[in-house]
C-alpha cells in the first residue's frame, strides 16, 4: 500500500478520479455531466484506482450490510433525481454545475453575500437583496436540501410508527409523575402555610423539603438486568439537576 499509493497520490493523481469515459469524447458535454467525477455525477463502474476514495462509497467493513446497501440504493436514486430536475431546468438548475454545493447569483457566479448583510447587523438587507440577487442552486444542492427537509419529520414519523408502544408508556409515566409532583407541591405548600400559622417552624421546613424530595426512581416499573445493577447506586437528588439547570440558564441569558 506504501508504494501502490504514491501512485494515484502522486505520479498519476488521474487513477483517484478515473474520470474514463470522459476520455473517449473530451467535448461531448452530456457525457461528462454523467459520468465526470469534477463536476459531473460520477456514474462509472470502475470510478478509482484510489483505495481512499473507493473505501468512502463502498466500505469493506460496514456493518451492518443492508445499512450500506441502503446508502449505495440511495446515491444511486439521487443522481437519477439530480439528473431529471437538471435537463427540466427545475429553479433554473440547467445553468448551473449539476452537482455542486455552491450558490450562486443569477449571472452564474458565487453568491456574495455580504452584498446583502447590513454590516452593522449582519441581518439582510431585503432592498439590497432585491436589488442584487436571489440565491441559486444546482440540481445536486436542490436534492440535498429537499432530502434534508423531508429528513426530519420522516425520522419522526417513523420512531412514533415503530416505537409507539414505549413513546406512550414513557408519556403514561411522565404524566403520571408531573401530576404527582404537582399534587406534592400544593400539598406540602399547604401543610407548610399551616405549620408557619402554627408557628412550628422546624415543622414548615420539612413540608417545604419534602416538596423537592421524592423516593421514586426513573427505574421504578422496570426489571431488567440493567435496571437490577443500576439500583445498587444511589439516586441523583432532583436538586441537583435544578441547580445545573438554572446555572445553564443564567449563562444561556448572559
Amino acid at each position: 500500500m506504501f508504494v501502490y499509493f504514491w501512485f494515484p497520490g502522486f505520479i498519476f493523481p488521474a487513477l483517484s478520479l478515473f474520470a474514463w469515459m470522459t476520455w473517449i469524447a473530451p467535448d461531448n458535454f452530456n457525457l461528462n455531466m454523467i459520468t465526470g467525477s469534477q463536476m459531473g455525477l460520477g456514474f462509472n463502474p470502475i470510478s478509482s484506482f484510489d483505495w481512499n476514495v473507493i473505501s468512502t462509497a463502498l466500505p469493506p467493513l460496514a456493518s451492518p450490510f443492508f445499512a450500506f446497501v441502503q446508502q449505495f440504493t440511495g446515491a444511486v436514486l439521487a443522481g437519477f433525481i439530480i439528473i431529471a430536475l437538471y435537463y427540466s431546468n427545475v429553479s433554473w438548475a440547467a445553468y448551473l454545475p449539476p452537482n455542486s454545493s455552491g450558490i450562486f447569483d443569477n449571472s452564474g457566479n458565487s453568491y456574495n453575500i455580504s452584498r446583502i448583510l447590513n454590516p452593522n447587523s449582519a441581518i439582510v438587507d431585503e432592498a439590497a437583496y432585491q436589488e442584487y440577487s436571489p440565491a441559486f442552486y444546482g440540481a445536486g444542492n436542490l436534492v440535498l436540501y429537499g432530502a434534508f427537509f423531508a429528513f426530519y419529520p420522516l425520522t419522526m414519523v417513523f420512531i412514533v410508527l415503530d416505537m409507539w408502544r414505549p413513546i406512550l408508556k414513557a408519556y403514561r409515566s411522565m404524566s403520571s409523575n408531573a401530576a404527582s409532583s404537582i399534587k406534592r407541591f400544593f400539598v406540602g405548600l399547604k401543610d407548610a402555610t399551616s405549620s408557619l400559622f402554627r408557628g412550628n417552624l422546624r415543622e414548615a421546613g420539612k413540608h417545604l423539603a419534602g416538596i423537592v424530595s421524592n423516593d421514586s426512581s426513573i427505574y421504578d416499573g422496570f426489571d431488567d438486568p440493567f435496571t437490577k445493577m443500576m439500583r445498587n447506586y444511589p439516586e441523583v437528588p432532583d436538586s441537583w439537576f435544578l441547580i445545573i439547570a438554572f446555572i445553564a440558564f443564567i449563562f444561556a441569558l448572559s
